[in-house]
């Protein structure tokens, strides 16, 4: 098992090793086999949930395999909650509609997320999905106590034939700021951080989109596994050298939410300082823990937009079986504390 450094991040089956319930879960389904890794873990540890709501993507399934996910995401909560329920929230391209579903849905259900002890499965939302609920949580219902959940996968499956890279998503819908993150544009130019994933057409197409001024980048050091920084890298090599992003290179590992937080944090302060007339704009392309990582700084710096390019189609085979699972508590009121 990797170490991971920061004793925040638990392993999820250790942690339940005492007994923990809550009154809150929210999940995600998706044609991932890792999407269910938590309540396999749910059942097997004895935890009791309250109201389990699973979000469902309206996606194309021709092999069932979402159907199946969700199905076993279901049968497993049933056993543990009071109550689960399955909320269809639309296209998974258009976050603001599907949390203002979710919104609606919960009031309809009368579902009180306020002073609840909640704990959120990340593994298989998109970005833009659960940096807008996670926003929707802290305005609307003042929760700033809360524990996460995220599975690795074994490994990413999807490659491309011809060039061996490995593929993502398919085709680019748009590129435009993620809703509630639109930052404060009072400046003519901009600068650029871009958290490097493995698609780097993708961050190409953000710099192309963007011309910044300026561009920094973040890879992510330790990675999942040994040797992924170094495909990362490969994947972002033309986005790097044409963005100028090589001479403003920083790290932070893939799995901690917390230091990614204070490398945006680090990178943010000295644009600050040394480019006053640049609009600071963030593209989290990287893993779903550094995406965190970039909305927990963005809570609580409102001027920083965050730009996400939505894809045309998510692969249906984007990953292989699942890897460790952890969990993390975020109180953003003693994380806030000195940061800005």
């Amino acid at each position: 098992m990797r170490l991971v450094e920061n004793l925040s991040i638990l392993d999820l089956e250790e942690f339940l090793s005492v007994k923990k319930d809550w009154d809150i879960f929210i999940n995600c389904s998706s044609f991932e086999e890792r999407c269910t890794r938590s309540s396999d873990i749910f059942i097997e540890k004895e935890v009791k949930i309250g109201t389990s709501i699973i979000f469902n993507y309206k996606e194309t399934d021709p092999e069932n395999k979402k159907e199946e996910n969700i199905k076993k995401i279901k049968k497993n909560l049933e056993k543990i909650s009071q109550n689960a329920h399955i909320l269809d929230v639309g296209s998974v391209s258009h976050p603001s509609k599907g949390i203002k579903k979710f919104l609606h849905d919960i009031k309809e259900k009368n579902i009180d997320l306020s002073d609840k002890d909640i704990i959120v499965d990340i593994t298989v939302f998109t970005k833009p999905y659960f940096f807008l609920l996670f926003k929707v949580m802290k305005e609307k219902f003042n929760i700033h106590r809360f524990y996460v959940t995220y599975t690795e996968p074994e490994k990413y499956k999807s490659k491309n034939i011809d060039s061996n890279k490995i593929v993502l998503t398919e085709g680019l819908d748009r590129i435009e700021p993620i809703p509630g993150f639109n930052g404060s544009s009072v400046n003519s130019k901009d600068a650029l951080i871009v958290i490097l994933g493995f698609e780097g057409k993708r961050s190409l197409d953000v710099f192309y989109s963007l011309d910044p001024e300026l561009t920094y980048a973040v890879n992510g050091v330790p990675s999942f596994q040994p040797g992924w920084h170094k495909v990362s890298l490969e994947a972002n090599l033309r986005f790097l050298q044409e963005s100028g992003a090589f001479k403003y290179l920083f790290f932070a590992p893939a799995v901690d939410p917390f230091e990614t937080k204070k490398v945006v944090f680090r990178i943010v302060k000295e644009i600050k300082r040394n480019y006053e007339d640049l609009n600071i704009v963030v593209s989290p392309l990287g893993t779903k823990l550094q995406a965190f990582g970039v909305l927990l700084y963005t809570l609580q710096d409102n001027k920083i937009t965050v730009i996400y390019p939505f894809p045309s189609i998510y692969k249906a085979d984007y990953s292989y079986k699942y890897g460790p699972s952890h969990i993390f508590k975020v109180d953003l009121d003693t994380l806030n504390e000195g940061e800005i």
